[in-house]
């Protein structure tokens, strides 16, 4: 009756232990949401995203993954970063993900990831809505158009210089003269060839597109300068000329 009960005991333990190794295993996983219940407020059926815009990465860069939720064009609402679980990259050999002990999860681009891979991130929050990021890889010794420049047009007519210039990993780029949250005048693909510095874009649609679009030309990167020759992105409606001046970061 005594080693009966010595067993039981012991079989007891040996439960417990699993279920508590299991639960360390399970919280250990970095795909898995660290926080549940009233931790993960339910905002109902919303549009659930990482970023709105593809964004563009190098390898071995890392992105932190701090989920938003939105009901309305501009609208960006933050989310416990703990609640968001079910993590995978496609391709998969792409990412891997770890997690910080806030719970913010980190997408780590693999060093091995080839330029012009384009990667898609998926997962949920609260284990029902489901959200996602686009992210282009791409190098910058390769292309170092990547990023956000303005014109600096202070001898440009008034309103006439380009505000928000933005080339992505994935060979897109879009042209704003009046910034306003997610808005853009027009968006296009671009081609670039380091070697040659030739440069051409290609409109596919927009808000604004002047008719004096002058899409090929030479671009030359000087540190944080952005030269174009014979290129020209057009004159606005709100401007009395165009602006030729040169874009910096």
């Amino acid at each position: 009756m005594q080693a009966n009960t010595v067993l039981a005991v012991l079989g007891l333990a040996m439960a417990s232990s699993a279920c508590a190794m299991a639960e360390t295993e399970n919280l250990a996983d970095p795909a898995t949401a660290s926080l549940t219940g009233e931790a993960c407020p339910d905002v109902g059926e919303r549009a659930y995203f990482f970023w709105m815009q593809p964004r563009s990465a190098e390898p071995g860069d890392e992105i932190s993954l701090s989920p938003y939720w939105t009901d309305m064009p501009g609208s960006y609402n933050d989310l416990p970063p703990g609640c968001v679980g079910d993590l995978e990259a496609f391709p998969e050999d792409a990412v891997t993900f770890d997690r910080q002990d806030d719970g913010l999860a980190i997408a780590s681009i693999s060093a091995d990831a080839e330029p012009g891979t384009r990667v898609r991130l998926e997962a949920t929050y609260r284990g029902e809505y489901a959200l996602n990021g686009i992210v282009d890889i791409y190098r910058e010794e390769e292309n170092p158009l990547v990023g956000l420049w303005r014109q600096a047009g202070d001898s440009c007519p008034p309103e006439s210089a380009v505000r928000e210039l933005v080339f992505t990993g994935g060979n897109e780029m879009s042209v704003t003269w009046t910034p306003f949250e997610v808005y853009k005048d027009y968006w296009a693909d671009y081609q670039y060839d380091p070697q040659t510095g030739a440069f051409s874009f290609e409109v596919e649609g927009g808000n604004q597109i002047p008719e004096d679009i002058v899409a090929a030309g030479t671009a030359q990167v000087d540190g944080d300068r952005l030269v174009f020759k014979d290129v020209f992105f057009g004159t606005p409606r709100q401007a009395e000329g165009g602006c030729r001046a040169t874009f910096v970061r």
